[in-house]
């Protein structure tokens, strides 16, 4: 279901709703079987009506293309490769279809990525940060982003963090902004939820998206999730990260702490090769 006809069904139930023509959809069945109860995957309330759990739903029609990556691992040294998934909307099962592709490389405390996306011309944007501490917080940064056969077009950031506030300067501007949590870039998360660091107490933090400021995240262990595959399903632990600025974004990882999925509504992320040890 696109956004139109989600508004044009949305307007027909409200309208049905307030002559009394609908049941209540919240009460409660005959023996109290009515009630939302929690489910794997962190989700309280109704069933979804396209998938379950909602984790998996932007890739539901993408997924019997899903083989998960059985090598390599995420901790130490690695890179990672993930294509970028799409979610068109959805309906028995999401529309989807590759549109990018993002490479992870960690190495000490160096975190480089090059994300590109496939629109006409291609966008890449390629970042290098050094991180610190246990919980990979930014140290500095820089940020380079291009648009293929248009040089003008592209432009350089670079930003620091003191522990207090991240400064962002490019050739005309500089910005700084205040920090209330440890600032920790978005990719620089993947070594965390490998480790199963969070799996027993949840992560509060400011996030370094790119170069921009996403305060507030928390990201917590909300269960164990089984993937419907076309050879047969697979159980993988599932988190899930809310905060100010960003849709709900749920991590799905195997036994092995390699991050297999990563779902945001329109825009997700299918693992497709891991090079580290095991």
């Amino acid at each position: 279901m696109d956004r139109r006809e989600f508004l044009q069904v949305a307007a027909a139930v409200s309208s049905l709703a307030g002559q009394g023509l609908l049941p209540l959809l919240g009460a409660p069945r005959k023996g109290g079987r009515g009630r939302a109860r929690a489910r794997k995957g962190g989700y309280a309330g109704p069933s979804n009506v396209f998938a379950e759990p909602p984790a998996i739903e932007p890739v539901t029609g993408y997924l019997p293309k899903f083989k998960p990556v059985s090598r390599g691992a995420m901790s130490g040294a690695f890179a990672a490769k993930y294509t970028l998934v799409v979610c068109h909307g959805s309906a028995a099962k999401s529309r989807n279809s590759v549109s990018g592709s993002l490479d992870v490389a960690f190495s000490g405390d160096q975190c480089e990525t090059t994300e590109s996306r496939r629109a006409r011309p291609a966008n890449i944007v390629k970042t290098k940060l050094t991180c610190r501490g246990e919980f990979n917080s930014a140290s500095n940064w820089t940020l380079e982003s291009s648009i293929q056969g248009a040089k003008d077009l592209g432009f350089v950031e670079k930003g620091s963090w003191d522990g207090e506030a991240m400064v962002v300067k490019s050739k005309s501007w500089t910005q700084r902004r205040r920090t209330e949590n440890p600032l920790i870039g978005r990719w620089a998360l993947l070594p965390l939820l490998a480790s199963g660091k969070l799996k027993q107490k949840s992560l509060t933090f400011d996030m370094l998206d790119d170069s921009t400021l996403r305060p507030g995240q928390l990201v917590r262990y909300t269960g164990e999730v089984k993937i419907p595959l076309a050879g047969g399903g697979v159980k993988l632990d599932c988190y899930a990260q809310t905060g100010r600025g960003v849709v709900p974004i749920h991590y799905l990882i195997d036994q092995a702490g390699r991050v297999q999925l990563i779902t945001q509504s329109t825009v997700n992320w299918v693992l497709s090769e891991v090079k580290g040890t095991l």
